[in-house]
């Protein structure tokens, strides 16, 4: 798991970098093209860029130590993040949508030089940092709320490559605002599905592809487990499941339930990537009516 951030803090930084660079670049191209729509955009590029470092705050106050306040640690900054990230994506695709839809009721010329060779660039460093994300955009919520992030802009920039071709051969200037209507929506697909899976995590929901009925069986299938319920598993943070079971076994010594225990961590882990667990045995042959007081 140690591995794992230290890639995620990696590619946060890589991406601040990157997407800092290309914000100056566009600042610059949009000044000397008098291109207000340029100049916009790049102002929507510092808000990526800001996105990233709250991500990568996220990521390591998700690694700090428990305290006796908050006894599971920080693990789901990185969720919330991921969140806040997704909200403002939507936000900021509504507000191009809101642009395009200007520009579709009154068309602008565009400089066509300078804005294929800024897309170019876009397509570029956008593209670098997608790459290095997309290893981990499955498996991190929080770098997948950036992945999204970092895909609009690039896909974005594809558009624009696309559009300015279309410009400089047709003058159909109406073809921006459409193809950043179409990558929009896109783009808040991947966004609420971010949302989504972040308030599942926040109503302890099941962790997205995982089946109580499938880890019960898992369990029941170890020797001398007789039955499980009052089964609850949930996700702490990024890639940190948990599970709470009541596991029924013969009546047995409390020692004599070690290796069960183990066993049950370990095919869990294994298998469903629950890292913790709280475990509670019952006697299959005690006084069913016995209840505690």
């Amino acid at each position: 798991m140690h591995d794992h951030h230290k890639e995620v803090h990696k590619n946060f930084i890589y991406g601040i970098i990157l997407n800092g660079s290309f914000t100056i670049i566009e600042l610059v191209g949009g000044i000397f093209s008098n291109s207000l729509a340029l100049i916009s955009d790049a102002i929507h590029d510092l808000s990526d860029t800001i996105a990233i470092g709250i991500s990568l705050f996220a990521n390591k106050k998700a690694q700090q130590e428990p305290t006796k306040q908050k006894t599971f640690g920080y693990k789901r900054t990185t969720i919330l993040s991921a969140v806040i990230n997704a909200v403002v994506l939507i936000l900021l695709t509504f507000f191009i949508f809101y642009r395009a839809y200007l520009r579709i009721l009154n068309p602008e010329p565009v400089e066509g030089g300078i804005i294929f060779f800024i897309a170019l660039f876009g397509i570029l460093f956008n593209g670098l940092i997608v790459l290095r994300m997309w290893k981990h955009k499955d498996k991190d919520i929080n770098i997948r709320s950036i992945f999204w992030h970092i895909s609009e802009d690039f896909l974005g920039w594809i558009g624009v490559l696309v559009a300015g071709i279309v410009i400089i051969f047709t003058d159909f200037y109406i073809i921006d605002p459409i193809i950043s209507i179409l990558i929009g929506l896109i783009v808040i697909h991947g966004a609420f599905g971010i949302i989504k899976e972040g308030v599942n995590v926040f109503l302890e929901g099941v962790p997205e592809g995982m089946k109580i009925s499938e880890v019960e069986k898992e369990i029941k299938k170890i020797k001398k487990v007789k039955a499980d319920h009052d089964t609850h598993i949930w996700t702490l943070g990024s890639n940190y499941n948990a599970l709470s079971i009541h596991v029924v076994v013969p009546n047995m010594k409390i020692d004599e339930t070690y290796d069960i225990l183990c066993e049950i961590n370990k095919r869990v882990k294994e298998k469903f990537n629950i890292e913790h667990t709280t475990i509670e045995f019952e006697c299959s042959n005690c006084d069913p009516n016995r209840v505690c007081h």
